[in-house]
């Protein structure tokens, strides 16, 4: 193709005089760009056609790999068609779908991640998760996956509406930030749903008098974990179902008053803080019921000399002894000792001790006195056991089992 286009001026970088004075007979300079424009106008109308060639080409791969791709879709849904998963009933495919569930006690509403997970397989896993109650009880609103807090009532309702009168267990967040200057858009969003709510995580977010419209009227609630200490008045009015009570941070306060008691003789499971020593055996008298208690003492410079208690029913307890060492003017005492030589627990089972050393004399003394089933001792890093304390408390009860905490706290 290229020895064609030779001409006897394709190797001339200049004009040559004595070439220009040469007259061609049969072929002129214009005669050959003439033949040469001819030339490439031909080659570029192949290359056009060409190009129309390979675009029907390209047109019909994509038809060929759109139509590939229906074959294949349509193969697998048929297949599904005869799968045994496709043709179990709903209510085997419902019991599934509860058992995909994360094992969190509150579901994060995060799309990777069931529930939600399962509306997105396909329609009817969709219509078998929107419909199975049990799968929308659990929610910890305070991490709704949303851009905008004006979509938080709709969320949060949709979830809610899932659940079709199951019991609720609920973890809000309340701040101005999150729903308005106090709590009364979120109660009124709850308020469909108040009946059903039988356990309450409330964030720390929240002064405390702004408990009371959430707290008011919640006739199935068995278990209530607060970041703040609740005034008297809110607690006293709590209701006669509740169980468990949980105080994440702050102080017993004036919990303990009269008023309360009637609360508190209804619960089994408590986990809260307290200043004073006396005010855990004063827990232990007003809570006749209580079967699992964890509290962490701060302790300063009250005795340990304490009036004797027998509580017949409780069976897991949990001491965290905070010594408090922020002046050097008090005498610091450690109150587990005393609390020990006054207590008797008959149905004890697991007993932890963190924060102070290991009182041994006094719970062999525990141990002969109470004659508890005691299965478990759970120590603390502070709480060390020698070897010959170990033998001789499992001399008591053979069955003993001493375990070290790997709790940091």
């Amino acid at each position: 193709m290229i020895s064609e286009l030779e001409t006897p001026y394709s190797r001339t970088t200049f004009p040559n005089p004595n070439h220009c004075a040469i007259e061609l007979e049969n072929q002129s300079i214009r005669a050959i760009i003439t033949d040469r424009q001819q030339q490439l106008d031909a080659t570029l109308h192949d290359i056009s056609s060409l190009e129309t060639v390979i675009d029907k080409i390209n047109h019909l791969h994509r038809q060929l790999t759109e139509q590939k791709d229906k074959i294949i879709s349509s193969i697998t849904l048929h297949k599904r068609l005869v799968s045994p998963l496709w043709r179990l009933p709903t209510e085997v495919l419902s019991h599934i779908f509860v058992h995909c569930l994360p094992q969190d006690k509150y579901l994060l509403p995060a799309w990777k991640l069931a529930p939600v997970l399962l509306t997105k397989i396909c329609r009817r896993w969709k219509e078998v998760a929107v419909g199975t109650p049990s799968l929308w009880c659990r929610l910890n609103a305070s991490s709704l996956p949303i851009k905008s807090l004006e979509k938080v009532p709709f969320c949060l309702d949709l979830w809610l509406k899932r659940s079709r009168g199951c019991l609720l267990s609920l973890k809000l967040i309340t701040s101005s930030y999150f729903l308005g200057p106090d709590s009364t858009e979120l109660r009124s969003l709850l308020q469909p749903y108040i009946n059903q709510i039988s356990s309450l995580h409330i964030s720390n977010y929240m002064p405390c008098d702004h408990y009371e419209p959430l707290l008011k009227d919640l006739p199935a609630l068995q278990e209530l974990i607060v970041g703040r200490s609740l005034p008297k008045q809110c607690f006293s009015r709590l209701p006669p179902t509740l169980r468990n009570f949980k105080l994440i941070h702050g102080l017993l306060g004036d919990l303990l008053s009269p008023s309360c008691e009637p609360v508190w003789a209804n619960l089994t499971n408590v986990d809260i803080n307290t200043y004073h020593p006396s005010k855990f055996l004063h827990l232990l008298r007003i809570c006749p019921n209580l079967c699992s208690l964890v509290i962490h003492v701060e302790s300063g410079d009250e005795t340990g000399i304490f009036e004797p208690l027998v509580h017949i029913k409780i069976q897991s307890l949990r001491v965290r002894i905070i010594i408090d060492q922020s002046s050097s003017y008090i005498v610091i005492s450690n109150p587990l000792p005393g609390l020990l030589n006054a207590l008797s627990l008959p149905s004890l089972r697991t007993l932890e001790v963190c924060g102070v050393p290991w009182p041994h004399k006094e719970f062999k003394s525990f141990l002969t006195r109470s004659n508890c089933p005691l299965e478990t001792v759970i120590l603390g890093a502070e709480a060390k056991m020698r070897r010959k304390q170990r033998a001789e408390c499992v001399a008591l009860i053979p069955s003993l089992e001493v375990l070290v905490s790997q709790s940091k706290e």
